[in-house]
């Protein structure tokens, strides 16, 4: 955390200033009602700093608190003690969720009404330099405070920042997990095919040779889609995108494999039509998908 020591030199706060700081009490310190009055009229100007002054004894309070605050300003050492005291200023505004511009814009109305006074208490060519040294001490007191609107942003960005990155790390890897299952289940579905195409093997040597022939074709076709799929998924799995005309294609394939099959076995009207309504349904995602990705290569 910054000291008052770096805080002081950041703002060229000086000798000249010191001494210029107790004159500055001499001018407003008398002042310190009529400055709490005019600061409570300003505020109740605002409807949301109203809020916060509902009850004569809020208003006393607050009437209360900024004399204090500007004479502990113009009269108390400036040391670690008097950062810790403006610094759990800062934090009380937080916590009572009082927006950074309203603390700005309260300010302002001090350094204005507080130059008024100072330009009438003044005599001499003296004026600018209280002027500045009043400006130094205003500004040094709304970075302190000001420091906790800070922390308070840079805590909820760490958590922000935090909670996005587990989540998105939680997310990468449930993602892998699943694309891992589904190259697993490719797997498994691949053999179950090599199965399939054994088997209608056996079925063409076994006498039902037109059957069988026809089987194993749409098997070995539904195989060679499957091999496809697999290396489409593995290459998505090192980085490369994903692949969904594959999968129209094989679910195209297995359709017609089931057409012929249907064909062969005279099967109903409507079972065939139903093939063959599916069939085009997915000829048309088909070109679909085609479509839409040549026209991302031609961009």
């Amino acid at each position: 955390m910054t000291t008052i020591g770096e805080i002081l030199q950041n703002f060229g706060y000086g000798p000249v200033d010191e001494e210029n700081r107790k004159e500055l009490a001499e001018i407003l310190l008398p002042n310190l009602d009529l400055i709490a009055d005019e600061f409570y009229d300003f505020l109740s100007r605002d409807p949301v700093m109203a809020t916060y002054f509902l009850t004569p004894a809020a208003v006393e309070h607050r009437k209360s608190t900024i004399k204090r605050w500007l004479e502990d300003v113009l009269t108390s050492k400036y040391d670690a003690a008097f950062l810790r005291r403006m610094t759990k200023v800062g934090q009380v505004h937080v916590r009572v969720k009082l927006d950074g511009h309203l603390v700005n814009a309260a300010m302002h109305f001090i350094r204005s009404f507080c130059f008024r006074l100072i330009e009438s208490g003044t005599e001499g060519d003296n004026l600018s330099s209280l002027s500045a040294t009043f400006d130094k001490l205003l500004d040094i007191n709304l970075d302190i405070l000001t420091i906790s609107y800070r922390e308070a942003e840079m805590k909820k960005i760490f958590v922000s920042q935090r909670l996005e990155s587990a989540l998105l790390s939680l997310s990468e890897r449930l993602l892998h997990g699943l694309n891992l299952v589904l190259t697993l289940g490719l797997l498994a579905m691949a053999l179950g095919v090599v199965a399939l195409f054994g088997q209608d093997l056996v079925q063409a040597f076994s006498g039902e040779v037109e059957r069988g022939v026809i089987k194993a074709l749409g098997s070995l076709l539904i195989l060679w889609m499957m091999i496809e799929l697999l290396q489409a998924e593995i290459e998505h799995l090192k980085g490369g995108r994903f692949h969904l005309k594959i999968f129209i294609e094989l679910a195209i394939v297995a359709l017609i494999r089931k057409l012929f099959v249907a064909a062969l076995d005279k099967s109903d009207p409507v079972g065939f039509g139903l093939i063959s309504g599916g069939l085009f349904t997915l000829g048309l995602l088909l070109y679909l998908a085609t479509r839409d990705l040549g026209e991302r290569k031609s961009r």
